[in-house]
């Protein structure tokens, strides 16, 4: 599963000329196409559950009438996710709230839009979709050269906000924040206050080293302060939804943030003295269980980020 999840974790967005090469989209598309079955399901209370595999997590909310659904993974599985949905409830969709507008997270956009529920994200998000948008490689160079099509016009959300926004819903009172740049520009951070539960998107993750997509908005520095915005959400009985991975606590949350606070901080210290890659790495105490390509490769993209933040 950890395999098939850091296949689709991924998404940037840039111009292009006549010929974007959507081949890695394509190819992703199939291989979803055909090894996706099921997915998943799992139980938080009687109002939420988590949908998981074959793309981002989905969080689904079952209020008196309707259920709001937060994510969609890609329109090519839209039916298994339904299958997963009808084995939960029978109600009808009346929202589906996008995280963020990469492929693993919101492609089922594509099919839903065609049957008219209303779709809301961060307005940032929409714009990124309404453009081919070439990811940044990062950390994974499977994402290299891979290229997300944009959407069509019913495809794209129909309520957009600016950096909160609140939907009362049932009993419950659902906030949506955007905290600036993080793991993109258009990030939404799901709060539903009253049963004390928050859906992250890829704004935080139990992978390893997060995925920041500099190519589209995206900066590590600005990720730390959105986990540092998102432990004073949380309180210690907040369960938390990630976009990738199991259910978390407050806790999991700061450590996220600690550890890269210091692997950022040390990588700037280790730049301003003149230490190679590797010297920068052996500064700094492994805690994510990634690989040292992965841990090297975040140190690039800081130096990266850090770089364009000077041509400015």
């Amino acid at each position: 599963m950890k395999k098939l999840i850091l296949l689709l974790l991924f998404i940037p967005l840039v111009s292009f000329g006549q010929n974007p090469n959507f081949s890695k989209y394509n190819n992703q598309i199939n291989y979803l196409k055909n090894e996706v079955k099921y997915f998943e399901i799992e139980k938080i209370n009687n109002q939420f559950y988590m949908i998981v595999g074959g793309g981002g997590n989905v969080g689904v909310f079952i209020s008196e009438n309707d259920v709001v659904l937060i994510d969609n993974k890609y329109e090519i599985i839209e039916d298994v996710l339904m299958t997963s949905l009808r084995k939960i409830t029978d109600k009808p969709i009346k929202y589906i709230i996008n995280t963020h507008f990469h492929h693993d997270h919101s492609d089922g956009n594509r099919a839903f839009g065609k049957q008219g529920i209303p779709i809301i994200s961060h307005q940032n998000a929409k714009k990124r979709m309404m453009e081919d948008a070439e990811l940044y490689g990062g950390i994974f160079s499977s994402i290299k050269d891979f290229v997300q099509p944009k959407y069509d016009k019913n495809s794209l959300p129909l309520f957009t906000y600016d950096s909160k926004m609140t939907i009362s819903q049932g009993n419950e009172e659902i906030e949506l924040y955007n905290f600036g740049k993080a793991h993109t520009d258009g990030d939404s951070v799901v709060v539903f206050k009253n049963n004390n539960i928050i859906h992250t998107g890829d704004a935080f993750v139990r992978y390893g080293y997060p995925y920041v997509d500099l190519n589209n908005g995206g900066s590590i520095k600005g990720l730390i302060g959105l986990l540092g915005a998102l432990e004073l959400l949380c309180d210690e009985n907040t369960i938390i939804m990630p976009g990738h991975g199991k259910l978390s606590k407050k806790e999991d949350v700061v450590n996220l943030k600690n550890t890269l606070n210091d692997l950022y901080n040390k990588t700037i210290i280790g730049l301003k003295n003149g230490l190679s890659y590797n010297e920068i790495s052996d500064s700094i105490e492994e805690t994510l269980n990634d690989n040292e390509t992965v841990k090297l490769n975040y140190i690039k993209s800081i130096e990266l980020e850090l770089s364009r933040k000077k041509n400015k």
